[in-house]
């Protein structure tokens, strides 16, 4: 009887210690999620829709991911960050249509070329605050929208792209929805890792007293403008990662998918899952993802017009009332109580004879 206490004492310890940091965490939730493709390759009992709204749902987190960079830790709000997912998209679609790239280097690139550019247009951009940033940001924005529809040469204008390669990794092509959410969720982790390092090193702390207070991080000698141009090339690359991956899903980008309303989405999945949190931007984004599609079934709304729109804008409003700081913050209290009450029963059984 001892023995078997002490076992699971032993487990519980265990378990505790692989969980007690976060990049832990987001590896084991990660392999945890990764069972659901691997589970429906041999059942098949999510569908072909579901599956691709699943790849959707991660997908636009790696988005929202980046774009919490920018507005949660550093302050900075975009209305234009839908053109690097577009950028990204369109550039991955090219490299592997007109120039056969490997897919993984296209990937890279597509994540590369939007920081890059990204660089350049903060050079300016970021010289402005608050409201004046976000509308030159917008104008961005729709500027590159309009790139978009008349570089018909790289984009094909209105028509768009279509039949673009699938993936392709050491020989093996990715045609399945399960083989892609799987590709997808490895991505996503990778980053969710590299974030939390990256926003836990020097240059995520000085983000994070510049988001704060722009006038003591001056006091301290931060660089504000550097920082800041860090954190919107950032922001882009991780979108425009997002965008390569949306481009291979569907095989198919065109031009309207790049607007304001995908900034604004972005905008909305940061706020309702949680301003600086790396877990709030998935939940935001599967939050996002999935409320129309469960809402569309239902008798009184599914048939409303622009029904995605109004739902985002109420869950905005609901979101900011009552939960502030976002949805990720309640999951948050809730672990930590369930941490606590395990942290009682171990000591509790520590303490028996």
């Amino acid at each position: 009887m001892e023995d078997s206490k002490g076992t699971i004492r032993k487990n519980n310890r265990l378990i505790s210690n692989l969980l007690k940091g976060k990049p832990q965490q987001y590896l084991v939730v990660g392999i945890i999620f990764l069972l659901i493709p691997i589970i429906n390759l041999w059942t098949g009992m999510i569908s072909f829709s579901n599956m691709t709204l699943l790849n959707n749902v991660v997908i636009f987190a790696i988005a929202a991911l980046g774009f919490n960079i920018l507005l949660g830790y550093a302050g900075q709000v975009s209305l234009g960050h839908a053109a690097f997912m577009g950028m990204g998209a369109y550039l991955s679609a090219y490299l592997t249509m007109q120039l056969e790239l490997p897919f993984l280097l296209s990937l890279l690139l597509s994540g590369l070329v939007p920081m890059v550019i990204g660089l350049l247009l903060g050079l300016v951009a970021l010289r402005l605050a608050s409201l004046y940033l976000a509308i030159a940001t917008l104008g961005l924005g729709v500027t590159f929208q309009n790139i978009f529809i008349e570089w018909t040469a790289l984009t094909g204008g209105h028509a768009g792209l279509r039949r673009i390669p699938y993936p392709e990794i050491l020989g093996f092509e990715i045609r399945q929805r399960e083989h892609f959410l799987i590709l997808s969720i490895v991505i996503l982790v990778g980053l969710a890792i590299f974030s939390y390092n990256f926003l836990h090193s020097k240059t995520g702390r000085a983000l994070i007293a510049m988001r704060d207070s722009e006038h003591a991080a001056q006091a301290m000698g931060i660089s504000l403008f550097k920082y800041k141009l860090y954190a919107f090339a950032l922001s882009a690359f991780y979108v425009g990662i997002a965008g390569s991956l949306y481009a291979h899903l569907y095989r198919y980008v065109e031009p309207s998918a790049w607007g304001v309303e995908l900034s604004l989405n972005l905008l909305a999945m940061v706020v309702i899952g949680g301003l600086a949190s790396i877990g709030g931007s998935i939940v935001g984004a599967a939050f996002i993802q999935l409320l129309p599609r469960v809402m569309q079934d239902l008798p009184l709304v599914g048939g409303i017009t622009n029904i995605n729109f109004i739902l985002t804008g109420v869950a905005l409003i609901v979101v900011i009332i009552f939960f502030p700081t976002g949805l990720i913050r309640r999951f948050d209290f809730l672990w930590n109580k369930l941490k606590a009450k395990v942290g009682k029963l171990n000591s509790k059984e520590g303490g028996t004879p």
